[in-house]
């Protein structure tokens, strides 16, 4: 992959939460070798998350879900409510669990699989950094199920009248849980052009992110 990071950019500082050692030292060593990103610190449970985060000031936090002692969704919580500038991304090796729905609550920007692919945790985490929501497909199809049936703020459904037949092929992707550069293969895109046609998509529905457009969208019937 090339290098994605900007010149006289700072690269992103991360800071890694969890409980297993060689995770947490594995993840971290990973990130270093990525050009826009810098490891600011290792912290090995929530309570050390929340002290490390205070005083190291990251960009960006990945916490494992489940931890002893205050646990990751309730260590996002805190650390969001200390510093609501820094983005929270949890990682975890279950698809299932309701702490998604918690995690996101608690103003987590990100809920990933522990199995997703080097480059695309990259690519995940350098969306996060741009703000867009970072969801692995199989919790992005719990989520829409689940929020899918939650009163949405949005538009009249007749607003999407408005979308033109490659907008809404982007958007019957996006609800499968696929990610950019996933629609962008499947549609034979560039990468550019499937975020300006998302861009677009959110302008007309009047979304702030890709969760809330997709959620809207099967909720409205725009897409099944």
């Amino acid at each position: 992959m090339p290098d994605t990071s900007m010149p006289g950019t700072a690269p992103t500082s991360v800071l890694v939460v969890d409980d297993h050692a060689l995770f947490r030292e594995g993840m971290g060593a990973l990130i270093e070798r990525w050009d826009e990103f810098t490891v600011a610190g290792l912290a090995c449970d929530g309570e050390d998350a929340v002290r490390l985060a205070r005083r190291l000031r990251p960009d960006l936090v990945l916490l494992d879900v489940r931890m002893p002692g205050i646990g990751g969704v309730e260590a996002a919580r805190r650390i969001t409510a200390e510093d609501a500038g820094v983005r929270v991304v949890m990682l975890t090796m279950s698809n299932l669990g309701e702490d998604v729905f918690l995690a996101l609550r608690s103003g987590a920007h990100g809920y990933l699989s522990k199995n997703e692919p080097p480059e695309r945790l990259r690519d995940y985490l350098a969306g996060v950094m741009r703000g867009e929501t970072a969801l692995s497909s199989a919790i992005a199809a719990k989520v829409l199920a689940e929020f899918g049936m939650a009163p949405v703020v949005g538009v009249p459904s007749r607003d999407a009248d408005h979308l033109c037949p490659r907008e809404r092929d982007v958007l019957r992707l996006l609800v499968e849980g696929l990610s950019n550069d996933e629609i962008a293969a499947e549609l034979g895109l560039s990468e550019g052009t499937v975020k300006k046609h998302l861009g677009r998509v959110m302008t007309k529905l009047h979304m702030k992110n890709r969760v809330q457009v997709a959620v809207y969208s099967v909720r409205s019937g725009i897409v099944d």
